[in-house]
């Protein structure tokens, strides 16, 4: 009995399309990113393609199983091949992927970092609208309390803000999504107090259901956010703009960081 040929991406792709409304939610976002980034499943390391989907690298080798691939590698060979059949110039680097022994430009990888986040930070200095700037900070000292919401990408940002609040003394709170509690969290939410929301497309769900869920009870909400489309936008009493630099795979946030420092210390000052 010979073995069959191996599957062809096209094959591959037409299979994963019939499945699509099957799956669970973690396994379509796999799905979906298969599909509208090829090149990407072809030419990162499966941590770098979880981190990037915000899964687990085992939910990888479940997706890859679904598909009667014995683990991820197998599949990704699919992703691989189809690079090598289209594309001389690509070929390389498909095979360099392959290489274990060739070794990381770690050095190139820092560079390539430090002047994404410069290219942020000159970014904010160069389009920051300082009059919103002002109003918000306004609005925020105004506040009785600051509930922040964020998650993702957006996480750290709201992190850093509640801890900058706090070291000032002022009164705020971090909405709980993990615990299941910012739904009633935000039923606390007082006429004098804020929800400060971050998030950046594609927006947290979750963030953007606690801004319409503020929005409709009638409490005050400032927003930071990428553009003036966005969901948070449309509901803020005032909306901070930052662009994303879509060059980047993974976003800086020092932009946003400074913008949350700045805002900080207008906020806390005496």
């Amino acid at each position: 009995m010979t073995d069959q040929p191996p599957e062809t991406f096209d094959a591959l792709r037409q299979r994963i399309r019939d499945r699509f409304s099957e799956l669970s939610p973690h396994l379509q976002r796999i799905a979906r990113a298969s599909l509208e980034e090829p090149n990407s499943f072809a030419l990162n390391t499966t941590p770098v393609i979880a981190s990037t989907l915000e899964i687990q690298p085992s939910t990888l080798i479940r997706f890859a199983k679904e598909f009667n691939f014995k683990g991820f590698s197998d599949l990704q060979k699919v992703f691989r091949q189809r690079l090598i059949e289209g594309n001389a110039a690509v070929r390389e680097r498909v095979l360099e992927k392959d290489d274990v022994a060739a070794p990381a430009d770690t050095r190139a990888d820092l560079h390539r970092c430090i002047t994404a986040h410069i290219e942020s930070l000159n970014g904010l200095e160069q389009n920051c609208d300082i009059e919103t700037l002002y109003r918000a900070v306004q609005v925020l000292r105004d506040a009785n309390h600051i509930y922040v919401a964020g998650l993702r990408r957006s996480r750290p940002i709201a992190d850093y803000l509640h801890y900058c609040l706090l070291r000032g003394e002022r009164s705020c709170s971090l909405l709980d999504f993990a615990g299941g509690m910012a739904g009633p969290q935000i039923a606390t939410i007082g006429n004098n107090d804020i929800l400060f929301a971050i998030a950046f497309s594609p927006y947290s769900q979750h963030v953007v259901d606690a801004v319409m869920d503020a929005h409709v009870s009638g409490r005050r909400i400032v927003s930071m956010t990428d553009n003036g489309e966005s969901p948070l936008a449309a509901y803020a009493e005032v909306a901070l703009l930052l662009g994303t630099d879509t060059r980047s795979r993974l976003q800086p946030i020092s932009a946003a960081v400074a913008l949350i420092q700045t805002l900080a210390e207008g906020v806390t000052k005496p």
